[in-house]
């Protein structure tokens, strides 16, 4: 097959998809704002990389207007893709439908804009605060267009599924990206050197990733609740990954230097700041080691898009804790696969911590059902399996509509 996938900061969710499409010797290009990958796994990868002009305020439909041009560009040299493959969040699938017009186009709109997304009427914290204008009105817009246009429109997950209106979900499959479970899996002999810390798993260690550090995904929260922690368990160690630099997707801008400055500010001196180790982004195969480690990942979030982190942390045997509302919550069954509490309860959610560091068994038992979720739901060779079923499908209507 030849795929051309379309992606703002590729590969995004075809991380793991393109180097298994590649290894199975298709041939795969792909269109992003951002530089191509490396490594052993992307040989063979057609890349093209594309700029906005600096200037440019409609960021959605310039990103569309730019990366049709390249298409119509390819396909004046003769580049005929099989398929068509576009993250459609954020406008880049927009002229896609007027460039090859009887390719099958396959659409990742990811999640329907609202409110809750970004808090309002879910985190108290926001409470008299109101959205300016429809922030979501142009990128719901520019999603509902490229489903219409699309021949199959895919979401990650259940959570993303029901966030969009109704008479759009019957036109969305429920199609994950799956994730590698040969290299993202238990070990309990998982060992982490920290600076003047040797960690290991089976030690009480808690743990919180977030691609930044924010309070849309429970940062808040997972301080508030902290100083108890701290103070009822004496070995206990929170390990904090992610950017604390950049405010992320919420709405909210820090009153210091960061949101995690912000919450640190407003501990008392008897935490045991040794016990806290801010480890920023670390790549990849650390994170991983570190969530081997974990007798307790924190899931904490808004309404937003399911985080591979989170489903990483679960392939690791990792119990979770999430909150009412979460995109992972609708995976899980509350002490049967991951525990569940209300979002803004700090005593809830140091009571759910220390109930798991003090009773191995428990989290043992958590982490093999989370596991087990993700060998059921998100496992990429199911995936894999389910995109090639999807090609076929859509290569029987393309040749049927061509016959009529």
């Amino acid at each position: 097959m030849n795929l051309l996938l379309i992606h703002q900061n590729f590969p995004g969710q075809f991380r793991d998809l393109a180097p298994a499409w590649l290894e199975k010797g298709h041939q795969v290009s792909a269109i992003s704002a951002a530089d191509p990958p490396a490594g052993n796994a992307w040989s063979g990868l057609i890349h093209y990389m594309y700029q906005l002009p600096a200037s440019s305020r409609l960021t959605m439909l310039q990103r569309g207007k730019t990366v049709g041009g390249i298409c119509r560009e390819l396909k004046k040299q003769e580049l005929q893709p099989d398929f068509v493959l576009a993250h459609s969040g954020w406008g880049e699938a927009l002229q896609l439908r007027s460039v090859w017009r009887n390719t099958p186009l396959i659409v990742m709109p990811e999640l329907w804009g609202h409110a809750s997304a970004l808090g309002i009427g879910f985190d108290p914290d926001l409470n008299g605060k109101t959205l300016y204008g429809d922030p979501f009105l142009l990128p719901n817009l520019v999603s509902e267009l490229c489903i219409i246009q699309a021949n199959a429109a895919l979401v990650a997950s259940r959570n993303q599924l029901n966030s969009f209106p109704h008479q759009l979900r019957n036109k969305l499959t429920l199609l994950p990206e799956g994730l590698d479970l040969s290299t993202i899996h238990p070990n309990n002999k998982a060992t982490v050197e920290l600076a003047n810390t040797y960690l290991k798993a089976g030690d009480p260690i808690v743990t919180f990733v977030s691609r930044q550090l924010e309070p849309l995904r429970g940062l808040r929260q997972v301080l508030r609740a902290w100083p108890e922690v701290s103070k009822a368990h004496p070995q206990a160690q929170l390990l904090l990954i992610g950017d604390e630099h950049h405010n992320g997707y919420g709405m909210e801008t820090p009153s210091g230097d960061s949101h995690l400055q912000d919450c640190i500010a407003l501990w008392d001196q008897q935490v045991d700041r040794n016990r806290v180790h801010l480890l920023g982004y670390v790549d990849h195969a650390r994170m991983l080691q570190l969530l081997q480690c974990s007798a307790c990942h924190l899931a904490l979030s808004y309404p937003y898009t399911l985080s591979w982190s989170v489903l990483e942390a679960m392939a690791c045997a990792a119990p979770i804790i999430t909150n009412i509302g979460s995109p992972v919550e609708q995976e899980l069954i509350d002490n049967q696969s991951g525990l569940v509490v209300p979002f803004d309860d700090p005593a809830a959610l140091a009571a759910a911590i220390l109930g798991l560091l003090s009773n191995p068994e428990q989290s043992r038992r958590l982490g093999q059902a989370g596991r087990k979720i993700v060998e059921e739901r998100f496992n990429l060779q199911t995936s894999l399996k389910q995109y090639e079923e999807l090609f076929q499908q859509l290569h029987r209507d393309s040749n049927q509509a061509a016959s009529n």
